[in-house]
């Protein structure tokens, strides 16, 4: 009987052209139950943002149609309004269909982690774990069952868009990427890392053609609703100038240290003249480095850039880390004696969360928090630093010039 039931554990299934141990997919089958169990028990809560506007725009769409979309009463980009017009068609709770349908993507999400995991370590072990850490991750947990937000739409699509240009698949990979642009504007956090590969020729000037054709596909709809053309192009500048109350809205980064409720018009403009200006100088260093674009400097390249700009722009949300601790965790698995910083990111995440939805003052000061944040950043930018003046990732004179030179 035990031989009996290691055969049958050991067995292979195969999906596609991928085989997996029936006991491998039994481990992955019974997280995925788990972590399902785990948002339904919490889908219950109501978020501050649910009653104050996912519902609103829900009962306008509700009451006028499609038609309703013609109107300014949103700022979101125009196909997240397409997701809820499409909810109130459904003879369910609008607030669980949408928490449900968000829950969904993040079982994508983790698949498309795991499979991001997988090509750049070779390891299908490690992808699993990628698999069930990324599901259980709390910000991710809390983000759309509790939060009712729906960020893991284009962190999806930034991960799809990353596993394919990781397989070479520009096309498809920047098609992604134009795609997740259309849905959020933080997509350009890590905008710098596909400069660089334009520059390292992994990816043709042709190719960013995607970004707009996506985002004028994407407002078209809300478009032939009757909402003017000039108002859907701006409609990411008119998110620009909201929440000019705080310079930093529960983020770690550097207005928390020197105060983010001071010279906020002072610091806005000096803070984007800021930013702007390191990623000159930081891309232009890149750039001159000549080496091999692998897949562990792509991954470096995006954690650098998402951890940079969201330290130096202004007015952040809590939620803007969401991408980041994705290739955080992917790097973790990569290099797993940087794994503790992803524990230390995840939970820099999950005090802003915590102090949001239960309106509790944060256990721990975000001046604190913003010391922790830069430390990561360093630390990521170090392992970025080693990276370009690895030898062995030096394009073939170039290293030779470099092993003359040291």
């Amino acid at each position: 009987m035990d031989q009996c039931v290691r055969n049958l554990l050991n067995r292979k299934i195969s999906i596609g052209k991928y085989e997996i141990a029936a006991s491998e997919a039994l481990f992955l089958a019974a997280l995925t139950l788990l972590a399902a169990a785990v948002r339904v028990a919490v889908r219950s809560f109501i978020a501050e943002d649910w009653s104050v506007y996912w519902s609103a725009w829900l009962s306008e769409l509700e009451t006028k149609g499609f038609r309703a979309l013609a109107g300014d009463f949103y700022d979101y980009a125009p196909p997240t309004m397409y997701i809820l017009y499409l909810v109130t068609l459904l003879p369910v709770n609008s607030m669980t269909a949408f928490k449900g349908l968000c829950c969904l993507l993040d079982f994508a999400g983790a698949a498309v982690t795991g499979g991001i995991v997988k090509e750049c370590t070779g390891s299908a072990g490690k992808a699993r774990l990628a698999y069930g850490i990324f599901l259980f991750l709390p910000t991710v947990i809390l983000n759309a069952s509790v939060w009712s937000q729906c960020d893991i739409i284009y962190t999806l699509l930034i991960l799809c868009s990353v596993y394919f240009l990781l397989k070479n698949r520009t096309w498809t990979g920047m098609w992604f990427y134009g795609a997740a642009f259309a849905f959020k504007l933080q997509t350009l956090f890590i905008f710098p890392f596909l400069v660089i590969l334009w520059v390292r020729r992994r990816v043709d000037l042709k190719h960013f053609i995607t970004i707009p054709v996506m985002y004028l596909a994407g407002i078209l709809p809300a478009w032939l609703a009757g909402r003017p053309f000039s108002e859907l192009l701006g409609i990411y500048a008119f998110q620009g100038g909201k929440d000019r109350w705080s310079l930093s809205i529960k983020f770690p980064n550097i207005y928390q240290i020197i105060g983010n409720n001071y010279f906020l018009d002072e610091y806005v403009g000096a803070g984007m003249y800021l930013i702007l200006g390191i990623l000159m100088m930081v891309m232009f260093y890149i750039a001159y480095r000549k080496v091999r674009v692998t897949k562990e400097t792509v991954i470096l390249l995006i954690l650098f850039f998402g951890l940079l700009t969201t330290y130096f722009i202004p007015h952040m949300h809590e939620r803007y880390l969401y991408v980041t601790d994705a290739f955080l965790l992917v790097y973790g698995l990569m290099r797993v004696k940087r794994f503790p910083w992803f524990l230390a990111s995840a939970f820099l995440g999950v005090v802003g969360y915590a102090e949001y939805l239960s309106k509790n003052a944060a256990l721990v000061s975000y001046g604190v928090l913003a010391w922790i944040q830069l430390a990561l950043l360093v630390v990521i930018g170090l392992d970025l630093y080693r990276h370009l003046h690895d030898p062995e990732q030096m394009l073939p004179a170039e290293a030779q010039e470099e092993r003359r030179i040291l």
